[in-house]
């Protein structure tokens, strides 16, 4: 039976024990959903990968909340390492480094890294300091599943497969942390997100380096396998082109489904169902991964039209292009 617990300094305190115990608990923060256990305990850890059908080969973020906890975790912060966490940590950062041997293997996927963030919202600290341990925490979802934002859609995939989640706050951003390596030579970006590398650079006065080959090994939870994927097929048109996406949609009806088409611009399909994503890119950010988890349940064919450009709009187009298996109009 999963419990559901209030943001209440009672149920804080039910939360971190039930982590401590070595249980699993689903918490807000203002990017997604996290599903946190003891990064210390290995059977916890473990009961992560089952709970989300997710594969152990796939890192997980250790989360603190206060960045003395460091000390207990990586092996060595770098200077660039201490320009980052003084610029954006608390934040919707996460930054890899080596790790100390308290961290198991299970937690990193075999890699002799960590990854490491402190989030910015006031729940996920209030969570993590009542725990009183490092917590390791993915998205609060099924493997494969778009990320949850709201504790309802937590609700949706984890009811029954967890200990206790948390009813906070909807996420702000709405898209999970930038993953930035600085074990290398130079920094890289290995995941993007609202943190961009840009100001990245600018922090650290020197290059930064984005991977974009998705088939490149990088040391970084959430890059390596299908994410994010509606229940239902999906289509992303990139070129704004109206009569592709309404000839497709009209196939589609042909074919015996009932179409969406998300766009930031839904009058310009006055004849179809349409799902507004926002106007700018922080607000299709923020919205994408519930309107994909409502779109499901009322429709069962989903075509996504978005040709943001941008460092936000990097950081959609890939939440969304494997929202849609790649499978591009």
């Amino acid at each position: 039976m999963t419990k559901y617990l209030q943001m209440t300094p009672e149920d804080l305190e039910i939360a971190g024990e039930i982590v401590r115990g070595g249980g699993l608990v689903a918490f807000p923060t203002e990017t997604v959903y996290g599903l946190g256990a003891n990064a210390l305990d290995v059977q916890a850890v473990k009961k992560i990968y089952v709970a989300k059908g997710r594969p152990s080969d796939n890192p997980l973020i250790v989360h603190i909340y206060d960045k003395s906890q460091l000390a207990d975790i990586a092996l060595s912060v770098s200077a660039d390492a201490e320009k980052i966490i003084d610029a954006f940590m608390p934040g919707s950062i996460t930054i890899v480094l080596p790790k100390k041997s308290c961290i198991d293997d299970c937690v990193t996927g075999g890699l002799p890294t960590v990854a490491v963030r402190m989030p910015s919202s006031h729940e996920a600290l209030a969570f993590l300091r009542s725990c009183h341990v490092p917590v390791c925490a993915p998205s609060a979802n099924t493997s494969t599943r778009p990320s949850p934002t709201t504790w309802q859609s937590v609700k949706e995939d984890m009811d029954g497969r967890i200990d206790a989640l948390l009813m906070g706050s909807d996420c702000k951003v709405g898209i999970e942390s930038t993953v930035l390596d600085l074990c290398g030579e130079q920094p890289t970006v290995l995941r993007p997100g609202i943190v961009t590398p840009n100001g990245i650079s600018a922090v650290l006065g020197k290059p930064v380096r984005v991977v974009t080959n998705p088939k490149e090994k990088v040391n970084s939870p959430g890059v390596r396998y299908k994410h994010y994927a509606p229940r239902c097929p999906m289509v992303l048109n990139l070129d704004g082109n109206k009569d592709k996406v309404l000839d497709f949609y009209r196939r589609c009806e042909q074919d015996g489904y009932n179409p969406v088409i998300l766009t930031r611009y839904p009058r310009l399909y006055p004849d179809c169902s349409t799902w507004y994503l926002g106007t700018t890119d922080e607000e299709v950010a923020h919205n994408l991964f519930e309107a994909l988890r409502r779109c499901e349940k009322k429709y069962d064919y989903i075509i996504a039209c978005y040709n943001g450009t941008g460092e936000v709009a990097f950081s959609v187009l890939n939440r969304i292009t494997k929202s849609a298996g790649q499978n591009i109009l």
